[in-house]
């Protein structure tokens, strides 16, 4: 018969194995999709190479002389499962965006760059992110939010929005030839924000309006982590220990 002690040990190494998982990078194709004014088109980007899981994507895109984008990125997602369960899944997106509106007016642009975290599990979410920007004009020339109720830029989960950076109204113009930065805006730094849903996909939406012959230029960060939700099973444990979110009590 095995002596207690052995029997603890032998459960503590269960429990182990039972909750260690190996985690899997992956560089799944983005997808790049570019409203501008009434016209639209959608992109698939793959990874020009791969470095340890990790995407690198890189290129040029041009649309009927209409506009002109360039994209620098880094991205990847990772599921982590134990017996084909998932447990966990982080997913991040990274570089630097630019696009030069070739017409000869000011167009509205709604651009969305999207990444799967292949997530099949409800799960909760903690996002950090971040932007900056500079506008480059051959003389005078804007870069402004699309309107009441927009934002220059907006994280995603699952097409859910998790935070707004660079809220209407704002702003950046020039008068003359050159370049202006618009300046950066981040959230969740130091303290991740907290989200009821890691979804299927994670991204970011730029939306705005830039003169004619103008370029907007970005530098973009987002990234996020996801938990699984908790059963009612596991919230019952976790209220044993003390450990579950306790209700107020009425008085």
């Amino acid at each position: 018969m095995l002596s207690i002690a052995r029997s603890a040990r032998l459960a503590a190494a269960v429990a182990v194995c039972a909750v260690s998982a190996p985690a899997f990078a992956a560089a799944l194709p983005m997808t790049l999709t570019i409203n501008a004014g009434s016209a639209s088109a959608f992109h698939e980007l793959t990874p020009n190479s791969v470095s340890g899981g990790a995407g690198i994507y890189n290129g040029t895109l041009t649309d009927n002389g209409d506009w002109n984008i360039f994209y620098n990125m880094n991205a990847a997602s990772t599921v982590t499962s134990t017996g084909g369960v998932q447990t966990g899944a982080s997913a991040y997106q990274n570089g630097s965006f630019s696009i030069t509106n070739l017409t000869a007016g000011e167009v509205t642009y709604l651009i969305t760059m999207s990444l799967p975290t292949e997530v099949a599990a409800p799960m909760m979410g903690s996002f950090t992110g971040s932007v900056s920007g500079t506008l480059i004009t051959s003389g005078v020339g804007l870069l402004a939010t699309a309107g009441p109720g927009t934002a220059l830029w907006t994280a995603q989960t699952g097409g859910a929005t998790v935070e707004d950076l660079f809220e209407n109204p704002f702003i950046a113009q020039r008068t003359t030839q050159g370049a202006t930065s618009i300046g950066s805006r981040s959230f969740g730094n130091p303290t991740p924000l907290a989200t009821p849903a890691f979804g299927d996909t994670i991204g970011f939406t730029f939306h705005f309006r830039l003169s004619a012959g103008a370029t907007a230029s970005f530098t973009t960060a987002l990234s996020g982590v996801g938990t699984p939700v908790p059963a009612p099973a596991a919230i019952a444990v976790l209220a044993g220990f003390g450990l579950a979110p306790s209700r107020r009590r009425r008085r």
